[in-house]
């Protein structure tokens, strides 16, 4: 493999739409099929961002007015038939605008990735794998793929043929210098090692190790498919994925009817911590804006403007590696670990 495979988790995209539309004529057909296809992405789209009882309060709208471009990935027709498969694009600025204008809580797409590092032990002994090809555990998780709210990457082996790739036994240690460099790779701490076990019964085991900030939906669980070990491992890495998605969305959903200007002192040992600062602050979708009140060498005076619950905003903050603290009255803005 030559390079990073990343499953980009583009929240506002929504891919593997089927359409099947007959009509009088198949550019009718073709029409209705296209604008069947922008509405039923626009509700898949939508219930990513948000949850149900929210979403039910959304006004009627037309979908076809958030939409970017569309891409025809399939299409067949005859004289009055049209079926494709699509894929969707929506501008996210008018989607948020929507949101807040209806007063909707949503939750804004994860800045970094998390990587996934798939080992495989197959059936009969032998030994884990990680990097070889074809791998269908790696092959489950490539093909997950489509839009979502935090991002995946598969870690791929190392592009330089002169530089090995880490070793399996090491990976599977979680040994902590072998995560971050596999991590500092796609910028990121977050580094999930998925070991999958296929058993004597045809069943997967999966256990997870590592993640870094997020929450693993499971330590350890098995999984059995009528398809074999290949359908189990799909199943498994569905169910992995969102249970990211669903613990990400319940701990970073945006209410903006809990709004609040925080002043705050930021310590800094010079310009790069300024920097640093800056880069972090921009990666937290709670802090809307913030403004400059004063600033030396040594130390910052903002107005961070949020939104969210208190403990949201810190925890969102903490996820970029910034560490909020109050302590009589004022609020104090550090730099924490690598982000």
């Amino acid at each position: 493999m030559t390079g990073p495979r990343a499953l980009a988790a583009d929240t506002f995209t929504v891919r593997g739409l089927d359409v099947d539309v007959t009509a009088a004529t198949v550019t009718a057909a073709k029409e209705q099929a296209l604008a069947e296809a922008e509405r039923t992405g626009f509700r898949r789209m939508l219930e990513r961002l948000t949850t149900p009882a929210d979403l039910a309060r959304l006004p009627a709208t037309d979908a076809r007015q958030y939409v970017r471009d569309v891409a025809v990935e399939q299409e067949r027709s005859s004289a009055v038939r049209y079926l494709a498969t699509m894929t969707v694009r929506y501008n996210p600025a008018a989607v948020k605008k929507l949101l807040r204008e209806a007063g909707v809580k949503f939750a804004e797409p994860r800045s970094r990735a998390l990587v996934v590092v798939p080992v495989l032990r197959p059936a009969g002994g032998a030994l884990p794998t990680v990097w070889d090809e074809p791998s269908p555990w790696r092959a489950a998780w490539v093909a997950q793929g489509g839009g979502g709210l935090v991002p995946l990457a598969v870690a791929a082996s190392v592009a330089d043929p002169t530089v090995a790739s880490p070793p399996v036994d090491r990976i599977v240690a979680l040994q902590p210098d072998i995560l971050a460099a596999i991590g500092a790779r796609y910028r990121t701490g977050d580094v999930l090692v998925a070991v999958a076990t296929v058993n004597a019964a045809g069943a997967v085991e999966v256990t997870l190790g590592g993640g870094g900030s997020l929450h693993r939906p499971f330590d350890s669980k098995t999984f059995t498919a009528e398809g074999g070990p290949e359908a189990a491992m799909r199943t498994a890495v569905a169910e992995i994925a969102q249970g990211y998605e669903t613990q990400y969305k319940q701990q970073n959903m945006l209410a903006f009817d809990h709004a609040a200007t925080l002043p705050t002192i930021a310590p800094l040992s010079g310009l790069g911590d300024w920097l640093v600062l800056r880069e972090r602050l921009g990666r937290v979708p709670h802090v809307r804006r913030w403004e400059i009140v004063s600033l030396t060498r040594d130390e910052a005076a903002l107005s961070l403007h949020v939104v969210g619950e208190t403990d949201q905003v810190r925890a969102a903050l903490a996820s970029a590696g910034l560490n909020l603290e109050q302590a009589e009255g004022v609020w104090t803005l550090r730099i924490g670990g690598a982000r």
